[in-house]
């Protein structure tokens, strides 16, 4: 109860006004969220720094301590298992609540699908948003709760509060590089009505939502990880399109605790410019423009919750504005929250964050960062994490809150529900007779090993007879001739577009054998010649999109048949040893059973597919 008192006492003290340096200092650490994913004590570089934080460094301690830290974000690298996870968490709240500061915002991005920074074993992963869109006209909104209440329960017993989901962007372009499948489609009714379901069931779990990416990622062709979006839309297609979904979250009756901004320029909204560091007069995009947070989210559509950044180190922000003014320029916007404004990575990079946290202070002393604005923010993040109870996972032991989730995680319902949410998504495109397959040797096509594993098993444990052999599109040769389909009654062709990552192989290619891989236009056109040469040997062809399913309509003229999966995930177990890999994925389960004419394939794709 020590902590609620705090939280009483601090908030009192904001609405009766504060000034002074002590003050300043609290308001401005509550409205950072650091991530210490990396951390090399030996000074080596910043950039190349790749060794993971996994405790609590004493390093991050005083950072947390000594600048009053309102909240951290965890990668994937501070991860490995529950124990370790909840150790990490667990110190983090109680360095707090030994030091009288309120609790932290501990935060992840645990969307489903590609985004899950867990590790399988740990938590379920479930396929992603835009399956559940295609399983949205059979049964509404029940898996964007249902898996929303699975990925609560889960981060929740491992300590997190915060989770930056859903993405309510609506896809409404096929070349989106950073979006596609992490979007519920291109209707923006039903990415609202979806989005709301996943707000409030991860709320009802006591896990702050937080909606992104505002106002709308959904029709962009640049990353912007790596460069600045821009969206030329028209008023009218803004406000039916891509504020719908944030509108209708905010009129419900449980509303995103958060919203994250995005780093995008909306020429519409806001034609502002500015002088970025290479001297070129920029349009400012949505996360430093007061028009869009405070005229259009917080005065227009009337929100009352916290608006977080998405992360200030990204190339969005980042090449075009330095780390002290794009704080303060996101904070005069009116962003409560500085999502990751500045990498802290060795020795050095401590030095200059606390040279940065001293020109904040002077600019919210000064009056450049709005003071007025700092202590609506604090209030409203405070009562935030009085709201949702942050110092709850602290008040049992240690030992028993690690017990209840090594008992517990992943969970056998959460399992259910993610083969379900497979099984429902499943779409069939199209089927010139080819589906369900017939015969009994097959000859598959994957994306890299791991999938050539994870279907290959998945068909033998169906039909245990099949003959099948599986190739890599990482592996193959385009100098060689085509493999013989002599005696083949079938090809499968498994695809992933956009094209995946190292990470996402699940640890069955070193760096090396991804560097030599033929790229993807190379082996899109030896797909194609395989496709070709399959239809002039009257051999029954099936194209699999693993990914977002646009990629079918290159595909009409040359495979008989045509599913979508919208996922592609698999859990990877014994890779370190050659030749013992096993890989499994409720999506291929799915798919396997659907091929071979086991269940049906219910789902509609929510993006539309060029014929």
């Amino acid at each position: 109860m020590r902590t609620k008192a705090v939280l009483v006492s601090l908030l009192v003290m904001l609405t009766v006004g504060c000034s002074g340096g002590q003050d300043t200092e609290f308001m401005l650490g509550q409205k950072l969220m650091l991530d210490m994913r990396y951390y090399c004590a030996d000074g080596t570089p910043a950039e190349k720094c790749k060794a993971p934080v996994t405790t609590l460094l004493p390093e991050f301690a005083e950072i947390i301590r000594q600048g009053h830290i309102g909240g951290v974000i965890l990668f994937a690298e501070n991860l490995d298992n529950s124990q370790q996870i909840i150790e990490l968490n667990y110190a983090i709240q109680q360095l707090a609540k030994e030091e009288g500061l309120p609790p932290l915002f501990i935060a992840i991005d645990q969307e489903g699908g590609r985004v899950a920074r867990l590790p399988d074993e740990v938590a379920t992963r479930y396929v992603g948003n835009m399956a559940i869109g295609a399983t949205y006209p059979l049964y509404n909104t029940t898996f964007a709760e249902r898996v929303n209440k699975g990925i609560a329960t889960s981060i929740g017993k491992l300590g997190f509060n915060v989770n930056f989901a859903p993405t309510v962007d609506v896809n409404v372009n096929a070349d989106n590089p950073v979006i596609n499948v992490r979007s519920y489609g291109e209707d923006p009714q039903m990415v609202a009505e979806l989005g709301a379901a996943a707000v409030a069931a991860l709320q009802s779990e006591n896990i702050l939502s937080a909606l992104k990416h505002f106002p709308g990622h959904g029709d962009t062709h640049t990353d912007s990880h790596t460069g600045l979006p821009r969206v030329d839309h028209d008023l009218a297609t803004v406000e039916a399109v891509d504020l719908l979904p944030f509108r209708y979250a905010i009129e419900q009756g449980q509303a995103p605790a958060m919203i994250m901004t995005a780093h995008i320029q909306y020429p519409l909204l806001d034609d502002t410019r500015f002088k970025a560091l290479d001297g070129e007069d920029t349009l400012v995009p949505a996360t430093l423009s007061h028009k869009i947070l405070t005229g259009i989210l917080r005065n227009k559509m009337g929100y009352e919750g916290i608006i977080v950044t998405d992360a200030l180190d990204m190339a969005g922000i980042a090449h075009y504005v330095d780390h002290k003014n794009a704080v303060i320029k996101t904070f005069n916007a009116g962003a409560d929250i500085a999502l990751m404004p500045y990498a802290v990575r060795n020795p050095q990079s401590i030095s200059r964050f606390w040279e940065l946290y001293q020109q904040w202070v002077q600019a919210m002393n000064s009056g450049d960062i709005d003071r007025q604005q700092s202590q609506l923010s604090v209030k409203r993040i405070l009562q935030a994490k009085q709201q949702f109870e942050l110092d709850e996972f602290t008040r049992k032991p240690l030992a028993q809150r690690i017990q209840s989730a090594v008992d517990t995680l992943p969970g056998e319902e959460n399992q259910r529900t993610e083969m379900a949410l497979a099984s429902a998504a499943l779409t069939q495109v199209y089927n010139r007779g080819v589906l369900p397959l017939r015969g009994r040797r097959f000859y598959v096509v994957m994306p890299d090993e791991a999938r050539c594993i994870a279907m290959t098993t998945a068909l033998l444990k169906l039909q245990p007879g099949l003959q099948l052999t599986c190739d890599a599109l990482t592996a193959i040769d385009p100098d060689k001739a085509l493999p013989g389909l002599n005696d083949t009654d079938a090809v499968i062709v498994g695809d992933i577009t956009p094209e995946h990552s190292l990470a996402e192989m699940g640890g069955m290619a070193d760096l090396s054998a991804w560097r030599n891989r033929p790229d993807k236009n190379t082996q899109e056109a030896w797909v194609r010649r395989l496709l070709a040469v399959a239809g002039e040997q009257s051999v029954n062809a099936v194209f699999i999109a693993l990914r977002a399913p646009y990629i079918i309509s290159d595909y009409r003229h040359l495979a008989g048949a045509a599913v979508a999966t919208f996922g592609y995930n698999v859990t990877v177990t014994g890779a370190e040893k050659q030749g013992t890999a096993r890989a499994q994925g409720a999506v291929f389960t799915a798919l396997a059973e659907g091929l071979l004419g086991r269940s049906p394939m219910p789902g509609k794709s929510p993006v539309t597919i060029d014929e």
